[in-house]
């Protein structure tokens, strides 16, 4: 919550990622349940880039950033000028003396839309404690529920900054908002799954969850308190833990194959290039097994038939390239 708060960096925090610790570990952990180079290394690594992969649990997240919401925008700083040369010259103070007019909207900063402006009528029982300087700035209804579905009062807790309900709305129509909001088919045609919240269609849906944030220019924090902030449980054996592992190998292979590919997917957005390199390394580390395979088999066939594949040279062979 320090950080998520932080009056300078809280807003621009999609989540807080927490190291994954377990119960039940044998003391020499024989499994690699500690993971414990990507936990303490790896991830600590990242947190001075854009910030650590989603790992599935251990997270407190920002529910904007869940929404599909881009992060707040910062007004830029003014650059420095003086009255000492004419309007028209740029070698003063090391910035042009053009006048640059901002429109501030209320705040310091304006979450991107993706409509034109629009008439709120139909969902104002639910848009009610906005001025309309707000309501101007924000989608169209037709994009609202193309987006989050058909619920006005829930559309309308999705813009609420500090989170919460807005004001003016009674028990009796929450519990009909909840209802018709978690019934079957309410995702059906809209961004659920593929813009907004989890991103479906991966076996390993928290690290393609985190890498769409990231891509909209999100950043996020990794916390590791001394006394665990989480815990679970750990295979106790190695046919879970090598279900485990390969659960986990053909969801980056999935990601690998699918347009969500850290190698071509988000150029031009807000994702660092170390950051991507970084996803990249999450989704090709399957393919590694190959060239481990073949480094671990050849010694031991090697070994069998006495055939080496690094040549031999006798010593007569060698003095007569030496002589040459």
């Amino acid at each position: 919550m320090c950080f998520l708060m932080d009056p300078n960096l809280g807003k621009k925090l999609c989540y807080v990622q927490f190291p994954q610790r377990f119960d039940g570990i044998d003391r020499h952990d024989r499994y690699a349940n500690r993971n414990t180079v990507f936990f303490d290394i790896n991830m600590k690594g990242l947190d001075g880039i854009q910030g650590p992969v989603y790992v599935g649990t251990g997270t407190v997240f920002n529910r904007q950033a869940l929404y599909g919401y881009d992060p707040p925008v910062s007004e830029k700083r003014p650059k420095m000028t003086c009255d000492c040369w004419p309007s028209w010259c740029c070698f003063c103070c090391g910035g042009s003396r053009k006048n640059k007019k901002k429109k501030m909207m209320g705040k310091d900063y304006v979450r991107k839309g993706s409509g034109s402006m629009f008439d709120l009528e139909e969902i104002e029982e639910g848009l009610e404690g906005y001025d309309e300087l707000e309501k101007s700035s924000l989608m169209s209804q037709k994009s609202f529920e193309k987006r989050f579905g058909q619920s006005p009062v829930f559309i309308a807790s999705t813009l609420v900054e500090n989170g919460g309900l807005p004001e003016g709305t009674n028990s009796q129509s929450l519990v009909k908002e909840a209802i018709h909001v978690i019934s079957c088919g309410y995702e059906e045609k809209t961004e659920w799954g593929k813009e907004i919240g989890w991103i479906y269609g991966s076996v390993t849906e928290d690290i393609l969850t985190g890498f769409k944030m990231h891509c909209r220019g999100w950043k996020s924090v990794y916390c590791m308190p001394k006394r665990a902030a989480f815990k679970g449980s750990a295979p106790i054996n190695l046919s879970d833990r090598l279900h485990q592992v390969l659960r986990w190998a053909l969801g980056s292979v999935e990601i690998f194959l699918s347009r969500h590919c850290p190698l071509w997917y988000g150029y031009g957005g807000k994702l660092k290039y170390i950051e991507r390199l970084a996803y990249t390394n999450t989704i090709v580390y399957p393919f590694t097994s190959i060239p481990l395979l073949a480094y671990c088999t050849i010694p031991a066939v090697c070994l069998l038939t006495g055939k080496f594949i690094i040549p031999t040279v006798s010593i007569r062979q060698l003095l007569n390239f030496c002589d040459s």
